[in-house]
């Protein structure tokens, strides 16, 4: 705010505002911020009617200056009409309605060195409002004088401690001695502590406190559970006094949408969105706290007034599209994709995200033109080998996919190693498998699960691997109950184990996992059925046998390896 200007040497902060003058009982401040005069030291007669004549003086001096400032001003001679404000400030500075407008002004036309000085001679009187102690503060800290700036922020804090104000200064000065190696936390929860004690505080005060409140949780993310029902107690006391400003409507939507309190803040927006109902962006948030609170259909019918009101805001046409591919309307979301590349073709991630709902609606050869048209606009990243990768696993081409991963991960490790994910190298582990590189995909599955334990994925997946192959039974084993103990339920996990054990010839435990999997199934499984039917049939039981295979034989949407097992096992049972 002051940074750059020549200003004033620095007059002792005992001068500027006013803490000395209470310590010795000359002023003091009551509940009410009004200032009152300690009997013993009250004028006498005489001196009271010298301090009005005096006072009277000043005034009509002051009076002069702002006429000749505000004929100046008309005439269009802004430098000169500035000048007779000032000097109008000077004269009489205990109008605080001047003084705050001439402060005002000085610090909009750079002249911050007159601002300061006004401020300065304007905080001596123990009637100065609390605004101009604050604005005091901020210009010492832009001068680089923290310990006066926190001085004047508790003194605009004293003189009105029911105003927001103070306590956003203070708060201002505690970030800057932070940003230069200082721990303030305590300081900052005595201060936010302080401010929640205030009774029957404004709606300003209610918005104000509650997000500086979420500004600490950033630093002491501990105190979240403490602090949000105390964040969120002020936001509804705001609310239910029903604000009609736009900016204070904006700001409860955004306490709310800080704590995670998304459905209150979507109707925060909507009232919002009734005063500014021209605003697209206020219609772009509001549809984007319904998507967050769950309810899709409302913000699907703003969002769909917006791309249809505003089609060249492009921001709504991507969230539009996000909705839809949460839904599984993929069609849908590659039309608002291509709309957002036509309105701003620089948004990089969105040409992924529409070659990601080109695979997803299984248009492979749009997905790659959609790819090619982003490495031409691009420099190389991750994303592009990748998802090179995924249209290759659709098209079954598993040895490319797995070297396109590969180059994917050598990207990751020299300018994005956060894409360095138990996901990542789980695809690489099963695209190595699938390709027949069982020992790439023993290494890259072991990556995974080192990266995340708890992956039960990866877990089963490398279990079942050795199952398949008969091999290191006992670890996967092992890896196929840790994935259990992680989803009980999961039908796929116990195929896994089941087959653990018919490697093993331990028949009847494979059959009880086998029948269990087909019970917990949601939909008939082919592979399930299949080795169903192969653990009857090892146990001798060929009408069973004949029976669960043929079920799986009429599943339609089979995989090719799996389809041509069943046939194999239908001809060996003939």
């Amino acid at each position: 705010m002051y940074s750059g200007c020549a200003t004033p040497s620095d007059p002792p902060v005992t001068e500027t505002a006013g803490p000395a003058l209470e310590k010795a009982g000359i002023i003091a401040v009551d509940s009410k911020n009004q200032v009152k005069t300690p009997p013993e030291n009250r004028l006498t007669p005489e001196q009271e009617a010298a301090a009005e004549e005096a006072q009277l003086e000043r005034k009509i001096r002051a009076m002069a200056h702002y006429a000749a400032a505000t004929a100046h001003r008309e005439r269009g001679e802004d430098q000169e009409a500035l000048d007779e404000f000032y000097k109008a400030a000077l004269a009489n500075p205990s109008d605080q309605k001047i003084m705050m407008e001439v402060v005002q002004a000085l610090v909009a036309a750079r002249q911050r060195d007159k601002a300061f000085k006004l401020m300065v001679e304007a905080t001596k009187n123990p009637t100065a409002p609390a605004e101009l102690h604050a604005l005091l503060a901020a210009a010492y800290l832009e001068k680089k004088k923290p310990e006066l700036a926190k001085a004047a922020a508790n003194h605009a804090i004293r003189k009105a401690p029911q105003s927001i104000i103070g306590y956003k200064t203070i708060m201002q000065v505690f970030r800057y001695e932070m940003r230069n190696g200082a721990k303030r936390t305590k300081q900052i929860r005595e201060v936010l502590d302080r401010a929640v004690a205030q009774k029957d505080t404004t709606t300003p005060f209610q918005i104000g406190l509650a997000l500086m409140m979420t500004e600490y949780l950033s630093i002491d993310k501990e105190s979240s559970e403490e602090l949000k029902p105390k964040i969120r107690k002020l936001l509804d006391i705001a609310w239910v006094s029903k604000p009609k400003k736009p900016i204070e409507l904006e700001q409860i939507a955004r306490g709310y949408r800080l704590i995670g309190a998304h459905k209150q803040a979507a109707k925060a927006m909507e009232a919002l969105l009734g005063a500014l109902p021209n605003n697209p962006m206020v219609l772009l948030e509001t549809a984007r706290e319904h998507a967050m609170g769950g309810d899709m259909d409302q913000a699907k019918l703003h969002l769909d007034a917006m791309t249809k009101k505003f089609p060249r805001v492009w921001e709504g046409h991507q969230l539009r599209a996000a909705i839809a591919m949460d839904q599984e309307e993929y069609e849908l979301a590659a039309k608002h994709y291509r709309e957002v590349i036509k309105l701003n073709r620089r948004v990089e991630s969105v040409h992924y995200d529409l070659v990601s709902a080109l695979l997803a609606d299984k248009k492979i050869a749009e997905a790659r033109d959609a790819l090619s048209n982003a490495k031409s606009r691009f420099k190389a990243n991750f994303r592009q080998p990748y998802f090179s990768a995924m249209i290759h696993l659709e098209e079954k081409e598993y040895l490319k996919a797995h070297e396109e991963l590969l180059s994917a991960e050598a990207l990751a490790k020299k300018t994005e190693p956060d894409r360095l994910t138990e996901i990542l190298y789980f695809q690489l582990g099963s695209t190595a498998e699938r390709a027949e590189k069982y020992k790439d995909a023993e290494k890259y599955f072991r990556q995974s699960i080192k990266l995340n334990p708890d992956y039960a994925t990866a877990l089963n997946y490398l279990g079942y691997m050795w199952a398949d192959r008969d091999e290191n039974l006992d670890e996967a084993e092992e890896f196929i109950r840790r994935a259990l103990k992680i989803t009980p339920n999961n039908p796929a996990y116990m195929d896994s184990l089941a087959w653990v054990h018919f490697r093993r010839g331990e028949f009847r435990d494979a059959l009880k996992w086998q029948l269990k999997a087909h019970k917990e199934s949601k939909d008939p499984d082919p592979e399930i059925l299949l080795h169903l039917g192969m653990i009857y049939a090892a146990l001798k039981d060929k009408e069973r046998a004949r029976k669960y295979i043929l079920q799986a034989s009429k599943i339609e949407d089979t995989e090719t390896d799996i389809k041509a097992k069943i046939k194999a096992k239908l001809e060996e049972l003939k």
